[in-house]
């Protein structure tokens, strides 16, 4: 079979889609991965083929006046009608008019008998409609776009009419979601959806010295996000947040960008700062806490390791990813932190509690579903038949 998976050209974005596309690959399947050019290097560090597509494009730059547009629900999985929606000037949009036009002219040519993509990638959507075949979405985490009100005519009609089709031809999420996602973390899913455990991927990286042996003290990992800026919050940025942790005691393992770190004044001797970057899926394991920004990913991979996590929310879906967290009882949320609170809160974390008993039983249930080598039987017979 010949797989076309599609993704932003944002590593967060391809990252959900590694382990399910290796997974075909090692079936002998033939996959390419179409990306916008700047993260061509990083699907070739995954030992995939890339196919660069569209202009170079500056994420950041393209969302840091838009990201209002992809905004708050309501947490519960029903969309907030006065709150952010997909709007057709939103950077969402704009991503995917830069590079539709390419993706449909080489899936045209690839003629692929399965479309791949990720949350939001609008692109994606319309090149399935488009090439008449069967896509599906691979969820990252809870589904924040099922939560979002969509203004689809506006979204996907101008880009469906270049290509002789109308707006109700496109699905967001295609026929089928891989969901990865545990029952108490997940809101309702708009279509049939297809187990699959979380794998962590987090680019490639070395095992330090330092993390081949199991901590003396309780160990807390720190990261933060990458979109809204080097801080965790306005009223406490990263180096409030690491003071406020480490003066609990605790062994602070700090993994963020190059960007972050290099703004970071000088540490007490209880920190360790990664000097490289360092995969999540390394620093978790005995790990006692974590604290972090609610990235999707960030926050299952520290699901897969059974971690409770202080979740510090900036922007987007960071706040509906808090808000499933919180409601499925593995871990806490401050709107509003400073480093009183983060002390007190990683505090309560690392006493155990429920919310460390939470977050092991939803590991629990993730182990307990099917790898991606094991749903691959169950994408074929949906790429042939359009049935899971």
């Amino acid at each position: 079979m010949r797989i076309l998976i599609s993704t932003w050209g944002w590593r967060s974005h391809f990252y959900c889609l590694v382990p399910v596309a290796w997974a075909l690959q090692a079936a002998g399947h033939e996959v390419l991965v179409a990306t916008q050019p700047g993260l061509a290097p990083v699907v070739d560090e995954a030992g995939l083929v890339a196919v660069p597509l569209g202009p170079h494009l500056d994420f950041e730059a393209v969302f840091t006046d838009r990201i209002g547009k992809v905004g708050g629900s309501t947490g519960d999985g029903t969309p907030d009608p006065d709150g952010p929606a997909i709007t057709p000037d939103g950077g969402v949009v704009h991503m995917a008019e830069s590079w539709v036009d390419d993706l449909v002219a080489f899936g045209r040519s690839f003629r692929p008998d399965l479309v791949l993509w990720e949350p939001f990638n609008l692109a994606a959507a319309v090149a399935a409609a488009v090439l008449d075949v069967p896509g599906a979405q691979v969820l990252w985490g809870p589904d924040h776009g099922s939560t979002l009100a969509w203004d689809h005519e506006g979204v996907f009609g101008p880009m469906a009419r270049r290509f002789g089709i109308t707006s109700s031809d496109v699905r967001v999420a295609g026929g089928l979601m891989i969901d990865p996602v545990p029952a108490p973390l997940q809101v309702p899913l708009p279509v049939p959806s297809l187990p699959m455990r979380y794998l962590p991927y987090n680019g490639t990286h070395v095992l330090p010295p330092w993390l081949r042996e199991p901590p003396s003290r309780p160990r807390v990992c720190v990261t933060a996000g990458t979109v809204a800026g080097p801080g965790l919050s306005e009223r406490a940025d990263l180096a409030d947040v690491i003071r406020a942790v480490a003066d609990l005691g605790a062994d602070v393992v700090v993994a963020v960008a190059k960007a972050h770190r290099d703004a970071l004044p000088p540490m007490p001797d209880t920190v360790r700062v990664a000097d490289a970057p360092l995969a999540l899926r390394l620093a978790l394991p005995g790990s006692a806490a974590f604290v972090q920004h609610g990235g999707a990913g960030t926050m299952m991979t520290a699901l897969v390791h059974g971690v409770p996590q202080l979740v510090l929310p900036q922007v987007g879906d960071e706040h509906f990813n808090a808000e499933r967290l919180l409601l499925s009882g593995a871990g806490l949320v401050l709107e509003e932190p400073d480093a009183g609170s983060v002390r007190d809160s990683v505090a309560a974390l690392l006493d155990g509690g429920p919310w460390r008993e939470a977050a092991e039983q939803l590991r629990d249930r993730i182990h307990a579903m099917p790898t991606p080598a094991q749903v691959v039987d169950r994408l074929v017979a949906y790429a042939e038949g359009g049935h899971p």
